[in-house]
């Protein structure tokens, strides 16, 4: 399905033949939404592998972890991030991990309103594990949604604006829980932005 209309699209540019304008739009609203289905099955796949797929436990130090996170930002939002997370080590599988900071971080930059901006990230022990705060200074949430963002496939902007199909906090939830944890929003320090607190598996090791 999602390859089909872009061969059409290339056997008429071979034959020179040029649509009518209402059946290039129709066409065009065929790709894009067979483009975003593919994209959608692709993120329920990735839900579907937390825990199933799973690397063995391991201790991870919470600074590389977060760091390689936000090494993989887009350049726009240019979204600077302040870590402050030296010392604290983690217990888990390093691909879940992984796909945590990512969902968390990721979502950050996709609905920053800005062409600039900043992230912190601060971890504390807490309760014998790694108490993570990851905050922003975007549009934040409304109260009322802030429960249904975490469920799969919820957005608040169209697909179509944030290329996201809404499960990147489905998958931090789900890894979350699979590491005996929570992930929640709370309010943040300033008039704008938004932070996600969750909590990790301390390693033995961790300062």
């Amino acid at each position: 399905m999602r390859t089909i209309p872009d061969w059409i699209y290339d056997d008429l540019a071979a034959q020179g033949f040029a649509l009518p304008a209402d059946s290039a739009e129709n066409l065009a609203m065929l790709r894009d939404y067979a483009h975003r289905l593919d994209d959608t099955l692709n993120a329920l796949t990735e839900l579907s592998r937390v825990g199933r797929l799973a690397d063995p436990p391991a201790t991870h130090d919470l600074h590389a972890l977060v760091a390689s996170s936000c090494a993989e930002l887009p350049a726009v939002p240019k979204l600077t991030c302040d870590l402050q997370c030296l010392g604290l080590s983690a217990r888990g599988a390093k691909n879940d991990l992984r796909r945590l900071f990512g969902a968390v971080i990721g979502n950050a930059a996709v609905h920053h309103d800005r062409d600039f901006g900043n992230l912190r990230i601060a971890a504390t022990p807490w309760n014998g594990r790694v108490q993570v705060t990851v905050s922003d200074d975007g549009p934040g949430i409304p109260s009322a949604h802030r429960e249904a963002v975490f469920k799969p496939l919820a957005t608040l902007r169209p697909k179509s604006e944030t290329g996201r199909v809404g499960v990147g906090l489905a998958i931090a939830r789900k890894i979350e829980r699979s590491m005996g944890g929570e992930i929640a929003i709370v309010e943040a320090d300033a008039p704008r932005g938004l932070s996600l607190r969750f909590d990790l598996p301390r390693s033995d090791t961790g300062h």
